[in-house]
């Protein structure tokens, strides 16, 4: 008995052999890594002239104002565009829900947008959105209204932003697709004997069925809106006035114009931190509201 657990030990170890060597290679070296970088005054990648400075990257860091610019910005989007993209979702993802004709063919058309590399989203994004020749603005112009800076401006960036999530959601309002047909029908149907309205059996059915599916998108998009880059560089390259300045972007000003590699790091590590206590905090006030069938 011991010699077939251990033989099915070793196999087993061998089988995640692959994803334990990616894992080192490719995680816990760079993290490593970016933590010893980070106590330094290293400029470039790989450097050897460099001094441990200690924790002054850390001081300085919070004492730099397009930092903090960045940091406030990408709360911002934390804040308010995860709920907007979420809701998003969920309402798109209810439309294509009903059972009319064609259907089918909807739900593809939406969900082409996600297949669509990100790059070319947001270039196509920007002839939309272009103030002199955008699509937007030739129909606002036929309809008497003047030219509006939709990238240009300081407090309609971020919208633009977040419209721009909502676009390419494809994946999340499939998610929210998939957990909407599992909710049992004969729930909808005694609510309906008993009198209920739309939107109380919405609140008191659809939204605590799907709610690990909603915590699940809500991790998922606060995590990728802490780690907005494309978006800012392209469309804006970083906004008006540091307007859609985010944090990756700053990172990456950092590391690669401003040539500061170890404040990049102080910067990435700082990241993780947040990202890691703001996960670790919707996994504990989720048990509030996320209703999970099997456990009840």
């Amino acid at each position: 008995m011991n010699r077939l657990r251990k033989y099915d030990t070793l196999l087993f170890f061998l089988f995640i052999l692959p994803w334990i060597i990616g894992f080192i290679t490719f995680f816990l070296f760079p993290f490593g890594t970016s933590v010893f970088y980070a106590f330094t005054d290293a400029r470039l990648p790989g450097a050897t002239n460099f001094n441990f400075v200690g924790i002054d990257n850390f001081t300085h860091m919070m004492d730099d104002p397009i930092f903090l610019k960045s940091l406030m910005n990408t709360m911002f989007f934390v804040v308010f565009g995860v709920p907007i993209v979420t809701a998003g979702m969920l309402g798109l993802a209810m439309l294509l829900n009903f059972n009319v004709k064609g259907i089918a063919l909807f739900r593809t058309f939406f969900y082409l947008p996600t297949l669509v590399p990100i790059v070319a989203t947001v270039i196509i994004w920007r002839l939309v959105f272009n103030s002199e020749f955008g699509i937007l603005n030739a129909g606002l112009g036929a309809l008497g209204i003047g030219k509006v800076d939709w990238i240009g401006g300081e407090h309609t960036i971020k919208p633009v932003i977040i419209m721009l999530q909502v676009w390419i959601s494809g994946s999340g309002v499939l998610i929210f697709l998939a957990a909407l047909k599992n909710v049992p029908r004969h729930l909808y149907e005694a609510a309906a004997i008993d009198g209920a309205s739309g939107i109380r059996r919405f609140f008191q059915i659809t939204l605590p069925m799907i709610s690990p599916s909603i915590l699940f998108v809500i991790i998922i998009q606060t995590m990728y809106n802490f780690q907005m880059f494309t978006e800012a560089l392209l469309l804006s390259k970083g906004g008006p006035n540091y307007s859609a300045y985010t944090f990756v972007y700053n990172i990456y000003k950092s590391a690669f114009t401003d040539l500061k590699f170890s404040m990049a790091m102080t910067q990435s590590i700082f990241l993780f931190a947040v990202i890691s206590l703001v996960t670790l905090i919707l996994m504990k006030v989720s048990n509030r509201f996320v209703y999970y069938e099997g456990e009840r």
